[in-house]
């Protein structure tokens, strides 16, 4: 009797121990930077596009880098942190359908003009570097309060001067850099934290809807894989609805409108310290339909409206460089 007395103390006292122990082995993931602290991420992004139209296939790669500074200002009682966003260096390569685009800012060279989609984007790409913006970044990684975003476009504009490109993109650079468009872009630069703390093996979700020239809806899985040596290792899967052919974007005399779908599947590395993502590597797939319709000829397809069948697939990676 005295010997069952004793096996069951043991048995309660090594389920204790065991609870505590998986207690101890959860993280308080939180992003946790301090007034002063500066960075700098590396964001690259190859995208793989092939179309076709009228039975023709088409493709087109386009690779982008982008620097971010990252700098803390104030981090108040409640550990929101206002965070400065410098976009210090660009470089794009568009490569496909006869022609080849390339930009970078630290190395710029004359436009071709004969090139005018060229002289467009080196007009947005130049003007861009050394603009910034602020915002507000909770603990769990969410992103509000942005500021600085007209400021910015007022530099911008003045960069970009009086020129006929200037005007052309001028209600472009509205939709790309509207204040809820830069929070929700410079949110998908860190991981969304759990509420309370995680384990090994724990998930939690998100879900994000943007309007960078047309609509995103993004629903996102996180796991928590694995840890070693003060690093998380978080994979994160992504569910993206893009496009609504309710709503054409009006280009000129032509109206496009697109519904695309797919998934991203990212594996992030997270500073356990800071809560900042370390390196990120993506892989994305969206297939779907894009139309077009313009003042053509009557009954030639452009004016009747053109479905063209649309994949795109692609990598990313983000790094912390400093």
């Amino acid at each position: 009797m005295k010997t069952a007395k004793i096996l069951t103390i043991l048995a309660i006292t090594a389920i204790i121990s065991a609870a505590c122990l998986a207690e101890a082995e959860k993280v308080d993931l939180k992003l946790r930077l301090k007034a002063g602290d500066s960075h700098e991420m590396k964001m690259s992004q190859t995208q793989n596009i092939t179309q076709s139209i009228n039975g023709q296939e088409m493709k087109m790669t386009q690779v982008m880098e982008m620097l971010f500074g990252l700098d803390c200002k104030s981090v108040d009682a409640n550990g929101i942190m206002f965070v400065e966003m410098t976009y210090k260096a660009v470089k794009m390569t568009m490569d496909g359908m006869g022609q080849k685009m390339d930009f970078d800012s630290a190395n710029p060279k004359p436009a071709d003009p004969n090139k005018p989609q060229e002289k467009m984007m080196a007009a947005i790409f130049s003007a861009m570097v050394g603009c910034k913006f602020g915002m507000n970044v909770s603990p769990t990684g969410e992103t509000a309060g942005v500021s600085g975003v007209k400021e910015m476009m007022t530099k911008m504009r003045e960069k970009m001067g009086d020129s006929n490109e200037a005007k052309m993109i001028d209600a472009l650079l509205g939709k790309m850099f509207d204040e809820k468009e830069m929070k929700n872009m410079a949110g998908s630069l860190m991981v969304v934290f759990p509420k309370a703390p995680a384990a090994v093996g724990d998930t939690w979700y998100d879900t994000m809807s943007m309007n960078i020239m047309v609509p995103i809806d993004v629903e996102t899985t996180y796991i928590f894989k694995s840890r070693k040596d003060g690093i998380a290792y978080i994979d994160a899967v992504a569910k993206m609805d893009m496009g609504d052919a309710a709503k054409p974007i009006e280009m000129g005399p032509a109206k496009m409108s697109m519904q695309l779908a797919g998934t991203m599947n990212a594996k992030n590395q997270v500073d356990e310290k800071t809560g900042l993502v370390k390196k990120s590597e993506a892989t994305m797939n969206f297939s779907g339909i894009v139309k077009m319709q313009g003042q053509g000829e009557p009954n030639t397809p452009m004016a009747q409206g053109m479905n063209i069948p649309m994949t795109m697939t692609g990598t990313a990676t983000v790094e912390l460089i400093k």
